[in-house]
């Protein structure tokens, strides 16, 4: 990680939320371009650059402290524009690889940036977080990729590199709930009702009364004892998965997880 960039991309249009800037949207008593810049500060790159419009400043001075701010003039090209914007910047610092992270995207935990990385190994030139059901963000790339990824545009954003079939692509199979965008007001609706089922759980863990509210109901094909067996261990990528029927969430950085935790070895 330490040779690499991340770049957040922070500048898009919001044509399908409406006419503020999601952004700025509240989700949890934080705007939501909070969430993915509070994680991406958990780690610890060769540098983070934030991709900004230059017509909606207050965006740029949330983050300024916290990211080099490469300013995108003309987010009306698109997605692919605002890649190239962040990755001439972040080509400035001479990175091995370029992470991809989104900033409307407030699920996705470090661990998985970390597993992304993790996968960036010789003869790789690609790793998304999606699985067998597709390509998702964060996309990690190596040096092979930097010259088309600075020369994007339109809508598209990377699809066309990553399905080519020039470059050798690997999945990392992050859990897709926490790989959820932010795109209209009813996908905010959605992530503000899975906030709260996440501080219910929380508030659970030192609560039994509460806890028997969450607990996963027991039927005659399938006891809770069974239910509750641990699975089988998982192969590369190593991910312990949170069952929610104990109270033993993970804590990450003080942030409830619900993903998972890379294993000790």
């Amino acid at each position: 990680m330490n040779r690499t960039v991340i770049v957040m991309l922070a500048s898009g249009l919001s044509r399908r939320y409406g006419r503020r800037d999601k952004m700025l949207a509240d989700l949890g008593g934080r705007p939501l371009i909070e969430h993915a810049a509070s994680m991406i500060s958990e780690v610890h790159p060769l540098a983070r650059v934030a991709v900004c419009p230059s017509d909606r400043p207050t965006i740029g001075e949330w983050l300024i402290n916290r990211f080099v701010i490469a300013i995108n003039k003309k987010p009306k090209l698109g997605l692919g524009h605002s890649i190239a914007v962040g990755v001439n910047v972040a080509l400035q610092f001479k990175p091995d690889a370029i992470l991809m992270v989104m900033g409307d995207m407030p699920f996705v935990e470090s661990w998985i940036l970390e597993g992304v990385m993790e996968r960036m190994t010789e003869g790789v030139d690609i790793v998304h977080s999606g699985g067998a059901d597709g390509v998702r963000p964060p996309t990690a790339f190596g040096p092979a990729t930097f010259d088309q990824l600075a020369a994007l545009d339109g809508d598209d954003g990377a699809k066309r590199i990553i399905g080519q079939g020039r470059f050798n692509v690997v999945g990392f199979g992050a859990p897709a709930p926490l790989l959820l965008d932010i795109d209209t007001k009813e996908e905010l609706a959605l992530a503000q009702r899975q906030l709260a089922i996440r501080k219910r759980y929380a508030n659970s863990a030192s609560n039994p009364i509460e806890l028997q509210s969450l607990a996963i109901p027991q039927t005659a094909e399938q006891p809770i004892e069974q239910s509750l067996t641990p699975s089988q261990s998982v192969n590369e990528p190593e991910i312990e998965p949170v069952n929610i029927g104990r109270p033993s969430p993970h804590e990450a950085g003080g942030v409830l997880s619900f993903g998972g935790a890379r294993r000790r070895r």
